[in-house]
């Protein structure tokens, strides 16, 4: 991020811009693989996998929708992953004595221990990160990355968590 500023308040050609660009993209990507690659190497579940958890572990009990919300998700796509998670025993889905229709997720005892020994999830940093940002600079790196989208022609394009199995 310094070398991008320190980049920015030198006036900048268009190439050495898009240069700059393409290697924040670069590493942003980078970092989020490594760490992905890290944490199913440790533990066997992928960095999202431990992103649930660890949202699962600092909300508790909570339905998916809640969960979907707490991580920024759409709910198809946490369904996938507290899926896994449930196969693999480290969460359960719970019904509600008060209305059966409603589910709601927790954390096993083994799905416990591997929260407490595994590292914050890169993805809650990013999110801690653009919370602390000004509305006025989080409108602006929206915009810029909903440029970004069309210039790729990706606005349609089924996304999933970072590195996530399908």
């Amino acid at each position: 991020m310094i070398q991008f500023k320190e980049a920015m308040t030198k006036q900048m050609t268009r190439d050495e811009a898009i240069s700059e660009i393409m290697q924040s993209l670069r590493r942003i990507i980078k970092s989020l693989q490594d760490y992905s690659q890290m944490v199913f190497s440790h533990f066997g579940i992928t960095g999202p996998q431990l992103w649930a958890l660890k949202t699962i572990y600092q909300m508790g009990r909570l339905s998916l929708g809640e969960l979907s919300k707490g991580m920024y998700l759409h709910p198809s796509t946490i369904s996938g992953v507290v899926d896994r998670l449930e196969k693999k025993g480290y969460v359960v889905r719970d019904r509600t004595e008060k209305d059966r229709r409603v589910v709601k997720v927790r954390l096993t005892p083994k799905g416990k221990i591997l929260v407490k020994k595994a590292p914050n999830p890169v993805q809650g940093r990013m999110i801690y990160g653009l919370r602390k940002l000004n509305k006025e600079k989080l409108n602006f790196i929206y915009e810029s990355i909903q440029e970004l989208v069309g210039i790729m022609e990706a606005q349609n394009l089924k996304v999933t968590f970072f590195f996530d199995e399908e």
